[in-house]
């Protein structure tokens, strides 16, 4: 499956090797055992939804990574520092389509793989950075604020502001041309969710005027 096409988390650890990588997501599963990981697949067995892995060596430049994306989250120099000590990278790859569904689910996949460790993580497919005690609190409860986790809407480069990451829930980014930085960041924000939660029907247009569209949802 081409990469494009697949959700990537990337999630730092203090794991020596592999082996111990293994040992860690059991151990953090008992005694239910609901994730097992097992040659290159991570499983979540009540659901049998599986997640490819690459195990990787430390990463010199994952801490200046995690301190770009991180960003939007207002990652502190605690929260770099520590990732800063990792001593390897696991990177959890999604196999199914890209929907609401899969990205839920891997972001509670990737709950699992900090319980076990993990010192945070960085969405690939978003350019967006989490703390393990961020992403917790993301994924703990029943309801898991997927857009929050999964998309990043506010890339500007001084005269347009877009989205990324929209595409890990199966849809497409939006771009805002014209408008204040703030108010776009708004207007992007309230048509992705629209897109996401009342999955409305959309004919093809050469161009939209998304304030017009903003008004006709709101």
């Amino acid at each position: 499956m081409e990469d494009e096409k697949r959700i990537i988390l990337c999630i730092p650890g203090p794991w020596e090797d592999r082996s111990a990588f293994v040992r860690a997501v059991a151990e953090a599963s008992m005694p239910s055992a609901d994730y097992v990981a097992a040659g290159m697949i991570v499983m979540h067995g009540p659901s049998k939804a599986a997640f490819e892995f690459d195990f990787c060596d430390r990463d010199e430049d994952m801490t200046r990574a995690f301190a770009g994306a991180g960003l939007a989250n207002k990652l502190g120099k605690d929260v770099i520092d520590k990732i800063g000590s990792h001593k390897s990278v696991v990177y959890l790859l999604s196999r199914a389509l890209q929907t609401k569904e899969t990205s839920i689910s891997i972001a509670k996949a990737a709950a699992h793989l900090i319980q076990a460790g993990g010192l945070g993580v960085k969405v690939e497919t978003a350019g967006k950075a989490f703390s393990a005690d961020q992403w917790l609190e993301e994924t703990n409860g029943g309801f898991v604020e997927i857009y929050g986790l999964m998309v990043l809407d506010s890339v500007s480069d001084g005269t347009t502001t877009y989205s990324c990451g929209m595409r890990n829930l199966g849809l497409w980014d939006s771009i805002v041309s014209g408008d204040e930085f703030q108010s776009a960041v708004k207007l992007l924000r309230g048509f992705n969710m629209y897109q996401l939660y009342e999955s409305p029907s959309f004919w093809p247009v050469r161009r939209l005027d998304w304030k017009q569209a903003h008004r006709d949802i709101v």
